[in-house]
């Protein structure tokens, strides 16, 4: 297993470590032309492999490298529609934007990095972080960049998934066709604009946190920042402590509340660093951070004894921080009432002392309308500004429909999660799709752990039940419909006893709808890892007479 030593070139050129505005605009921006339209000029383009991956971030990437080297099948494609690895951490370069976990926990377990600049790293180390990797398993000639999935269909008589898909360059249709599909695109995806009336009349400029223009001016410019959640807690102090930016002014538009927590103690990255000689030394200091978050999850869900006494510890722990660091003026309109953990946990990232800077103000009226050269507010109040920067998050949910799904006996997933609500058996396995699973799927997400860990754990329970059809002693599996439903029903009677945006949270939260909670998983890391390692195959059907021999 190769530890990693950066050479830490996306410092002095952060710009090779991030995504194009023009690519990222072409990709995620709200004018994206229709990816279902190709260009009839050009061929069709007609390949195949055993395996296709969907996404080339974290989940995608891991699922290739564990595929080669425990399934030992090297005839991979892993589809993304950027032009290069990433995922999130290439799309995304706002400014200050880092690791809101510790990069010794989000980073894969079979390759660790020796020298991280510290324990949050910036983007463009994260992203340095995984191009080291994927020339490590040299996955680049696995990969088809700037292609985009629009759906999938198995194919009963031939127990193959048709994948189609377009190259969002030229438009040329591609038809591909493999045994197995493993989904991994990843939650992160479509940016939640602002929708304000009369945005379109601004005369400044906007822009979404996540597909950022650099070429923008913000020196001496009045700025107004809308959300407060971890992109602004990272965008905020961006843009005022860095003399690249020297806004003017920066009015932040409160839209809820968050507890934000003490940053990350120094002493770990000191440990890190006494520690990161060998191996082992750092597999110690992931486990100790593992243990660490761990022992947060009881804050999450119940009302037990150590379920009040680690809310009380880590609501106290939050609050008294934003006290002593926040002018006292802000207290009213940044301290939550509601259960910690009913919204993403936040460790901050300079945010709450930026508070103090004598050129940032709140405010947590609602948004009336833009104005040509501002935002007018509910209250009456005209906040003029010269560029507004909306860190309003994704729409999680969306991620689940990038592409149409058809299933088994042309069921249509896409149908039966508009109607029902996102699900995944273990949050792996869709209902009537065989040889397909999703990495980092629906209700994976967890408020205290590492997403990595989660999908290393998720790619781990693929590699074992996926085995029998690399080997061909099997022609395809599935989870049982009963066992789909079994599980969706009780994660979903589960999840109402946890704090993630329900009323015992007391919160609205993007971690659920009106429907069901299709994004957090209600029991500990620990219990995942069992899970996935522990398949129940009484749940799973196997296909063993329609294996087609050699």
């Amino acid at each position: 297993m190769p530890v990693i030593t950066l050479t830490k070139e996306s410092h002095t050129h952060p710009e090779k470590f991030q995504i194009k505005y023009e690519d990222a605009v072409k990709i995620l921006g709200p004018d994206r032309k229709d990816r279902f339209v190709y260009n009839e000029s050009l061929p069709t383009l007609t390949t195949s492999s055993t395996v296709s991956i969907v996404g080339a971030g974290f989940g995608g990437m891991a699922t290739a490298i564990k595929t080669i080297e425990d399934l030992h099948e090297e005839d991979v494609v892993i589809f993304e529609r950027h032009d290069n690895f990433g995922g999130t951490w290439y799309a995304n370069h706002f400014p200050n934007s880092a690791s809101d976990i510790p990069s010794l926990w989000y980073s894969y377990s079979f390759s660790p990095v020796s020298n991280w600049s510290r324990v949050q790293p910036p983007q463009y180390e994260m992203e340095e972080y995984l191009l080291r990797v994927a020339e490590t398993y040299k996955l680049r000639e696995k990969a088809r960049f700037q292609t985009e999935i629009n759906k999938v269909e198995w194919i009963d008589e031939d127990n193959v998934w048709k994948l189609h898909a377009r190259n969002v360059v030229t438009g040329q249709k591609c038809i591909h066709t493999s045994k197995i599909l493993v989904a991994c695109q990843g939650g992160l995806v479509h940016p939640s604009q602002l929708k304000a009336e009369g945005l379109e009349n601004f005369k400044g400029e906007y822009m979404h946190s996540a597909i950022w223009n650099d070429d923008v001016d913000f020196k001496g410019k009045k700025v107004i920042v809308v959300g407060n959640g971890c992109t602004a807690n990272q965008v905020v102090p961006g843009l005022l402590n860095n003399p690249k930016y020297g806004v003017k002014s920066l009015t932040q538009i409160v839209r809820s509340k968050h507890y934000v927590s003490p940053p990350v103690p120094k002493a770990l990255f000191y440990l890190y660093k006494l520690l990161s000689f060998n191996f082992f030394g750092l597999i110690f200091v992931r486990w100790l951070v593992i243990a660490i978050g761990e022992s947060r999850f009881p804050l999450f869900k119940g009302v037990g004894l150590i379920n009040r006494f680690v809310r009380w510890v880590n609501t106290r722990v939050a609050v008294n921080y934003m006290k002593k660091k926040a002018p006292k003026k802000f207290h009213d309109l940044i301290i939550p009432d509601y259960k910690i953990g009913c919204k993403r946990l936040i460790f901050d990232h300079d945010y709450i002392p930026t508070l103090n800077d004598p050129r940032i103000d709140l405010k947590d009226s609602p948004i009336d309308k833009v104005v040509e050269n501002g935002i007018l507010l509910k209250s009456g109040e005209l906040i003029e500004a010269d560029i507004i920067v909306a860190c309003t998050g994704y729409n999680v949910t969306q991620s689940f429909f990038n592409y149409e799904i058809i299933g088994r006996n042309k069921t249509s997933i896409t149908k039966l999660w508009k109607e029902d609500g996102p699900s995944a058996y273990r949050t792996l396995l869709v209902k009537e799709c065989p040889n397909m699973w999703m990495i980092a799927g629906p209700n994976s997400a967890t408020g205290h752990a590492s997403v990595v860990m989660a999908i290393e754990n998720g790619v781990d329970y693929y590699t074992k039940t996926a085995k029998p059809i690399i080997q061909n002693k099997a022609a395809s599996v599935r989870v049982k419909n009963e066992a789909y439903d079994n599980w969706f029903t009780i994660i979903q009677a589960e999840l109402k006893r946890c704090v993630f945006g329900t009323p015992f949270g007391g919160c609205i939260s993007w971690y659920a709808n009106e429907k069901v909670n299709a994004t957090a998983y209600p029991w500990s890391q620990s219990n995942y890892w069992w899970v996935t390692h522990h398949p129940n195959y009484k749940d799973l059907e196997y296909d063993t007479k329609s294996i087609k021999k050699d």
